[in-house]
């Protein structure tokens, strides 16, 4: 080996053993500062970037600065309601009522743009159960309210309102029957006069007779028509269905010993019943005198028939009254075109009949026929 070999081989040596050295140094600063960037297995709680942010790291300063938010709790969703509608009232002076119903009573007035939150609806749709500015939950007519921009209304619960109280209201007849049944073959439990106050209580399910009770407590049906219901809302559900009872089996007076045609006339049931000795042979509501020219009770005999008559009084002309059949006086049976409501006191004393009826009862009857009025 010679010198040159000498030297180089030593150099090299030492070269190699510093290499080592340097290697021995970062293998060992890795060691020691690298377990603080790795965390173990589930330790980090975010994530940035494409780093691993042990948490305390990530700081609201460094939020702010790259736009992400701070993390935060998990919260447990509540379930959802029905959103809240806020509506307008779009009247003057309009009522809220604790019923949907004009017969319910008042709560109090509400101002036209005053603010409401929409609750419930009735089930038709036309009224709607709101909650006033200062608390106060009541009904308020739909067509009373500004609804623009709501199309969610039908989504919200029906209400179900209170009973709805007795409404007053008022006889608008004369001599008016009230009936055991919804119907003028229930017999008359007793007459109601003009304008005597009655209570509702109740309809019959085609609305044409109602379920009242009068100033004495005593119950019974009365036609609708013959009623005052100023005020009163029966389109709505606001009055209970009532049942009707069953039909009576009519027990009609039945005079003995006549063995030819008769006419009977019963002015509680409005009635007229033509019969042949004891058979019925037929019967037909009528329309006898009201209370201030009421039909004369008594048995009389027809004494004169006229095809058409015409008949004045001082506050009536009808001229060509069909198939007129007098029997005591001015007073007659006859057929009527003027009105259509048989089974009510509607005339001046005479039987008023539907003109078909009548001609049927002319053409039956004859000059001395007897006619039985009575109560």
């Amino acid at each position: 080996m010679n010198k040159t070999t000498d030297i180089i081989q030593p150099t090299q040596r030492k070269k190699s053993i510093l290499a080592q050295f340097w290697i021995f140094i970062t293998i060992l600063l890795v060691f020691v500062f690298g377990s603080r960037f790795i965390p173990a297995s589930g330790s980090y709680t975010s994530v940035h970037g494409d780093m691993l942010v042990e948490p305390g790291l990530f700081s609201a300063a460094t939020a702010k600065a790259t736009g992400t938010r701070e993390p935060t709790a998990t919260k447990t969703p509540t379930p959802s309601l029905t959103p809240s509608t806020m509506i307008l009232v779009s009247g003057k002076s309009v009522i809220l009522r604790n019923g949907p119903g004009t017969n319910f009573s008042v709560i109090q007035m509400l101002n036209y743009a005053e603010q409401l939150l929409l609750l419930g609806r009735s089930s038709d749709n036309t009224w709607l159960y709101v909650n006033t500015s200062d608390g106060q939950e009541g009904w308020i007519k739909m067509s009373l309210v500004n609804l623009a921009g709501v199309n969610h209304y039908k989504d919200l619960p029906v209400q179900t309102p209170s009973p709805a109280p007795p409404a007053t209201i008022f006889v608008s007849g004369t001599r008016v029957n009230l009936r055991t049944g919804p119907g003028t073959h229930f017999s008359s439990i007793r007459m109601l006069n003009y304008a005597e106050q009655l209570l509702l209580l109740g309809r019959f399910s085609d609305n044409t007779w109602l379920y009242v009770q009068t100033s004495d407590g005593q119950e019974g049906w009365i036609k609708m028509s013959l009623v005052n219901l100023a005020g009163v809302n029966l389109i709505h559900d606001d009055y209970p269905f009532r049942m009707s009872p069953p039909t009576e089996t009519s027990t009609p007076v039945v005079l003995t010993g006549i063995e030819d045609h008769w006419i009977d006339i019963d002015l509680s049931e409005q009635m007229l019943r033509a019969y042949d000795g004891t058979d019925l042979i037929a019967s037909f509501l009528v329309s006898t005198g009201i209370d201030i020219y009421p039909t004369e009770t008594g048995q009389y005999h027809i004494y004169g028939k006229f095809p058409t008559y015409t008949m004045t009084g001082n506050d009536y002309f009808l001229p060509d009254v069909p198939y007129s059949m007098f029997y005591s006086g001015d007073f007659s049976i006859h057929g009527t075109y003027w009105h259509h409501n048989f089974g009510t006191p509607m005339s001046h004393g005479c039987v008023n009949m539907d003109t078909n009826d009548a001609e049927w009862l002319y053409n039956w009857s004859s000059v001395g026929t007897l006619v039985n009025i009575h109560r």
